[in-house]
């Protein structure tokens, strides 16, 4: 258990870390960054990790590591969203690490679905964004799902073949 709390608060700083180090702007003031990769491969580190309790420290890593980075980067009136939105799709990625072939696939997409579904739905909401600005956001959190789901398996899986883990 132990083991498990350390690499969370790591999954937390990677998370902070990487979505700090890229951040291209967007049309609704959010922006576009390369922390789904953290959030991906910290959701299947737990989830390898202890796969019964992985699933919820994925949940608050990756979900406070990504609203961290909101409140650091001048965005915190993202970071509520941004806490469900991200804590949801490394979640759902510690689930995956649980599955293999297309089930773990299929488990990733989900998880990159409700990242994209929580934003669309909460940027609907905001009044500085509204819906015109919600629907416009689309296709980057898309972009930003399968990207984060291509780079975390890859280095999950590199992690995953040293033995470390």
């Amino acid at each position: 258990m132990k083991n498990i709390k350390i690499a969370a608060l790591s999954i937390v700083a990677l998370t902070c870390l990487t979505t700090l180090f890229v951040r291209i702007p967007l049309p609704s003031r959010g922006y576009f960054n390369v922390g789904d990769v953290a959030v991906v491969f910290g959701g299947l580190i737990l989830g390898f990790m202890n796969p019964r309790q992985g699933v919820i420290w994925a949940l608050a890593a990756c979900g406070i590591g990504s609203a961290l980075a909101d409140i650091l980067g001048g965005f915190a009136v993202f970071a509520p969203l941004t806490l469900v939105a991200k804590g949801a799709e490394g979640a759902l990625a510690a689930v995956a690490a649980s599955r293999t072939g297309t089930a773990r696939y299929i488990m990733l997409g989900v998880g990159g679905l409700a990242m994209v579904g929580a934003y669309f739905i909460g940027e609907t909401l905001m009044p500085n964004i509204g819906l015109q600005g919600a629907v416009a956001e689309i296709l980057p959190n898309v972009i930003q799902a399968v990207g984060g789901a291509v780079g975390g398996v890859f280095a999950a899986t590199a992690l995953k073949k040293t033995g470390m883990i």
